[in-house]
């Protein structure tokens, strides 16, 4: 190799490092930036004194995917302490539709209820939950329902769904629900429609995750860009600066959950 040979040689190594280097800063800004982004939104400080209690209503909570009830327990002890009576759904998310899992797992522990005159039931439901809720209420008649509070729900969607859907090694069959709250404009979440009950949804705004951030448009909770948790009808909206499956055991979410059963608003 000639001494201009191996000059060239070099100068192609050195650019090749060049452009390593400038792809390594560009990833680590985007984190940066994404992590500075979502820590800007601050939730307002709660009013301890306001009165969330209520000793005579019933509270079905909902998981989200890949959980179980024990996801929802945080939820559950706050608002037992406040005097609700609990019932902590669990169901397998992964292996039916929606559908099915409405019919077969939640439809029957609401016909265990056994409601007094004048006592109603709510819902609280975090991620796929809020869906299910939502296809339950649109499809049964159901008498003395109170208020629903959805914690990051994909009402429209999550592009996160989409991911792995044409790999062959993924078998057909397996997580269908996931199928269900793909983004895309013609799956089964975005025919469901506007709400026709009295809504809250809480959506978290802080993903320091670059990767699932360049996925997720706008702000997000790593899993369910902030948009894509509204839906018409709704009758409140609020952010709180957490992730996506810290969002259960936030306690200020807790408190927005307690003050919209109880008020029909969110605190703000």
């Amino acid at each position: 190799m000639n001494s201009m040979t191996r000059v060239l040689s070099m100068s192609n190594v050195n650019k090749k490092w060049d452009r390593l280097r400038a792809y390594i800063f560009v990833l680590f800004a985007s984190s940066m930036l994404f992590a500075c982004q979502s820590s800007q939104s601050v939730a307002p400080a709660f009013d301890e004194s306001i009165s969330l209690n209520n000793k005579n209503d019933v509270v079905v909570l909902l998981h989200g995917m890949f959980r179980d009830e024990r996801a929802m327990r945080p939820v559950e002890r706050y608002l037992d302490e406040l005097g609700y009576t609990t019932v902590n759904v669990s169901y397998p998310s992964t292996k039916f539709e929606i559908e099915t899992l409405a019919k077969n797992y939640l439809h029957p522990e609401l016909q265990k209820l056994k409601l007094k005159q004048g006592q109603k039931f709510h819902f609280v439901a975090h991620s796929m939950g809020g869906i299910l809720v939502r296809y339950y209420l649109k499809d049964y008649s159901l008498e003395q329902v109170g208020r629903v509070v959805m914690i990051a729900p994909p009402n429209k969607g999550t592009p996160l769904a989409d991911l792995l859907n044409d790999v062959t090694w993924v078998k057909p069959d397996y997580n269908p629900a996931k199928m269900q709250i793909s983004v895309q404009e013609d799956s089964w979440v975005n025919q469901l429609g506007p709400v026709n009950f009295e809504l809250g949804v809480i959506a978290g705004n802080n993903n320091k995750n670059w990767v699932t951030s360049l996925l997720l448009p706008g702000d997000d909770d790593g899993v369910v860009s902030v948009e894509n948790t509204k839906i018409d009808n709704m009758k409140d909206f609020v952010t709180v600066p957490d992730k996506h499956y810290k969002l259960r055991a936030n306690e200020l979410v807790h408190q927005q959950v307690a003050h919209f059963l109880k008020y029909g608003q969110f605190y703000k």
